[in-house]
C-alpha cells in the first residue's frame, strides 16, 4: 500500500470512528440536513449535498470532509433493526 492509499485509509477510519461516537448526535441535531465533517467537528450545514459541496470546495479543506445527509431518528432505527 503505498503512502497515499495509507494515509487515505487513515482518514477513512478516523471518520468512521468519530461517526460512530458522535451519530446519535448528529441525528438529534441535523436531521435530513447534509453535513460535512472535518477534523472531529461540522464544518458545514446545509439542505443539499450541492451546496456543501460548494462550501467544501471553495474552503479546499485537507483532507477532505466526510460529506453525508444525516438519517432521520426513525431511518436510523430501520437501519439498525433492518
Amino acid at each position: 500500500m503505498d503512502k497515499d492509499m495509507h494515509m487515505e485509509a487513515f482518514v477513512l477510519q478516523k471518520y468512521d470512528e468519530w461517526l460512530a461516537e458522535h451519530m446519535e448526535e448528529l441525528v438529534n441535531r441535523y436531521p435530513s440536513k447534509v453535513v460535512a465533517v472535518h477534523e472531529d467537528r461540522v464544518v458545514s450545514i446545509g439542505d443539499s449535498e450541492a451546496e456543501v459541496y460548494q462550501w467544501v470546495r471553495k474552503m479546499a479543506l485537507a483532507p477532505m470532509p466526510l460529506v453525508f445527509r444525516v438519517p432521520r431518528t426513525e431511518d436510523l432505527d430501520t437501519i439498525c433493526v433492518g
